[in-house]
């Protein structure tokens, strides 16, 4: 079912640290902590739209899946650099932009994407057993070019046609 994908970029961050893409993010995580002390992140909003298929979800106060995906870095980059400090200018004290990870997100039906992971997917239907993926990493032009470099890296260790994570996607949505 090519709709597959895009619900579950709308409704299903779960399957993350749960089952599908568990050793990716115990592999990413930092070399000196103790996988033991590690935990799935359990705190968090979802929303779906009352109609057309529309839904995001994140998680809050909890950055081990951001750290685990994209690094130190760029994690910090999201909750106590430019990022951050642009996004709560933008939005004020409406939303918790310090401490909001793992989003995920679906204009449904073909448009996905992933904050702070800065991937995008548009899902192309090639008949009914069948979809094309589009994806584009993207970020901020101003962005410093240390984090332009970590992106890059870690997008292609994640999210790319070879990436841990593409892979375990690939397989659950045929």
């Amino acid at each position: 079912n090519w709709k597959f994908a895009a619900e579950q970029f709308c409704s299903d961050m779960y399957h993350a640290g749960t089952m599908s893409h568990l050793s990716g993010i115990l592999a990413g995580m930092p070399p000196e902590m103790d996988l033991s002390n590690a935990q799935v992140p359990t705190k968090g909003n979802q929303f779906r739209a009352n109609w057309g298929g529309h839904g995001t979800g994140w998680f809050v106060d909890e950055p081990s899946m951001l750290m685990a995906v994209m690094g130190p870095k760029v994690t910090q980059y999201w909750t106590e650099g430019p990022a951050a400090d642009l996004a709560e200018k933008r939005l004020g004290q409406t939303m918790p932009v310090r401490r909001m990870f793992g989003q995920h997100m679906t204009i449904f039906p073909t448009c996905s994407f992933l904050p702070a992971v800065n991937t995008i997917r548009s899902w192309h239907p090639r008949g009914p057993n069948e979809i094309e993926v589009w994806a584009f990493a993207l970020v901020d032009a101003d962005a410093p070019e240390e984090i332009k470099e970590e992106y890059r890296r870690h997008n292609i260790r994640t999210f790319s046609a070879g990436g841990v994570f593409e892979q375990d996607d690939g397989e659950n949505w045929v």
